[in-house]
């Protein structure tokens, strides 16, 4: 199984020209025979919206959607996006495959400390869902969800086996770490916990003074890297994905088979 991930700057509040991009990597990723791409959060409109939320949220029966849709006959596509639903706003991730919009996942976990408002911009999500594609169980987290043990508890008990959490991270260090270390370290724990692949794509570039660090990477379920993308840099990172290292690895850490409370009703 071929995956990439798109690790793109974009262009606060223009969604137009951030579609161009996407398309274009969307385009490349196909050319590469990939059978899934995956964009990092809000990759439709920019971070740090603010205002501009609710002049740049999209409907998902506009002409955006529809546009990625129609790609994903040939690619499944995984992309962040500011939606519009009902009158409310969410930090949003589509999922589209075969033509068709197959789920969106909200942010559950909205940040309002240090530099980040989500809280007061958009509504939060209220459930963390496993949904069905061709890589397997899949779920989706978006940034801030992956920090919250009941994100991977939901994913856990739903025996997920691909998860792809979307990120605008930002870059921060200090004396003993750097901020890429943190969420590798996180995703590396889960990976094996959950035997499980994870897919981490995160932008890069510089918004409102702001830079993201990229460093998008993909876990195998053993807890190993498999391969990392740059730092502050776009790239089109692209992986073989081996779905035997899933068994593999419920055979060397059978932590699932224990948890019968999980699947017996009752």
């Amino acid at each position: 199984m071929k995956i990439a991930i798109g690790q793109i700057d974009t262009v606060l509040g223009d969604v137009s020209k951030n579609l161009n991009k996407i398309e274009h990597y969307i385009d490349m990723a196909v050319e590469k025979g990939c059978e899934l791409v995956v964009f990092p959060e809000l990759a439709l409109s920019g971070y740090n919206l603010r205002d501009l939320v609710y002049e740049v949220a999209i409907e998902q029966d506009g002409n955006v959607v529809r546009d990625l849709a129609n790609r994903s006959a040939y690619i499944d596509i995984a992309v962040g996006f500011a939606q519009k639903e009902n009158g409310y706003y969410f930090n949003s991730a589509m999922y589209l495959s075969g033509g068709d919009v197959v789920h969106i996942h909200k942010k559950n976990y909205l940040p309002d400390y240090g530099m980040f408002e989500e809280a007061r911009y958009f509504s939060r999500g209220l459930s963390i869902d496993t949904f069905k594609t061709r890589m397997g169980n899949t779920t989706i987290l978006i940034c801030e969800d992956a920090f919250h043990v009941s994100s991977h508890y939901e994913a856990f008990a739903n025996q997920t086996e691909l998860l792809i959490i979307l990120s605008a991270s930002p870059f921060w260090s200090d004396y003993r770490s750097m901020k890429w270390q943190m969420w590798e370290n996180l995703s590396k724990t889960y990976a094996q916990l959950n035997s499980s692949f994870v897919l981490f794509a995160n932008r890069t570039g510089f918004e409102d003074g702001v830079g993201f660090f990229g460093r998008s990477f993909v876990v195998d379920p053993m807890g190993n890297i498999i391969k990392e993308a740059v730092f502050l840099k776009e790239e089109l990172l692209i992986v073989e994905l081996d779905y035997r290292d899933i068994e593999r690895a419920k055979l060397r850490l059978p932590i699932l088979k224990n948890e019968e409370r999980l699947w017996i009703k009752g």
